[in-house]
């Protein structure tokens, strides 16, 4: 009984974010943001409709980093209706305080593991990036001075990625590595500061694709 009713309770609060997504101009980026997280967290899951899914990456355990990525891509809406339902979804579906998205452009399919403690302030993020906890993406000197990352790229914990430097798809940055030069694609990045190793190859693509998550 007590399931049930926390079932209705979830799903009454859940209401106001899911007619967001549904009036999201950018709705097709979250369905393809939600695919990827379902495969790579539970592909069981992955025949489930885009509400059902919604609902299971909203409150499963240890993935609260979704909500952060969900609004996000929501944005600031302009109509006074779609600003009080985000407001309420905000209050009611608290987002993770310790994990800040300002990116100006973010591809679909990124996820972030154990995301706190991170920043991700990029120029521009590419499609299906990987990123994990106490990890910066930012500014190195100036407000306007953000790296861009391409596409399959897996920043790995306490990495960090600071200033304007490109870093090239399917580039890997190792944990706790500082990179602060531009990452040519199928790269490795390590150490303080980071030594680049050029042409890692199917190593590089194999780990940021998604396939194994360490």
């Amino acid at each position: 009984m007590f399931d049930k009713i926390r079932i209705i309770v979830r799903k009454i609060k859940l209401y106001p974010l899911k007619i967001l997504v549904r009036r999201s101009q950018v709705r097709d980026v979250i369905k393809k943001d939600m695919d990827r997280w379902v495969r790579m967290t539970d592909n069981s899951r992955s025949d489930y409709s885009v509400f059902e899914k919604l609902y299971w990456l909203i409150y499963a355990e240890n993935i609260e980093e979704f909500r952060n990525l969900l609004y996000y891509r929501i944005g600031s809406p302009a109509g006074f209706l779609e600003r009080f339902l985000l407001n309420l979804s905000r209050t009611l579906i608290k987002p993770v305080d310790t994990l800040l998205i300002s990116s100006k452009s973010i591809g679909p399919g990124l996820i972030i593991k154990h995301g706190y403690g991170t920043v991700i302030d990029a120029e521009k993020i590419g499609d299906n990036c990987l990123v994990f906890q106490d990890v910066v993406v930012g500014f190195k000197n100036e407000a306007d001075d953000r790296p861009t990352i391409g596409n399959y790229v897996h920043i790995s914990v306490g990495s960090k990625v600071l200033g304007n430097i490109t870093i090239g798809d399917h580039a890997v940055i190792a944990a706790n590595s500082v990179v602060t030069k531009n990452m040519p694609p199928n790269s490795l990045a390590v150490g303080i500061p980071a030594r680049i190793i050029k042409d890692a190859g199917n190593k590089a693509e194999y780990v940021a694709s998604g396939e194994i998550l360490a």
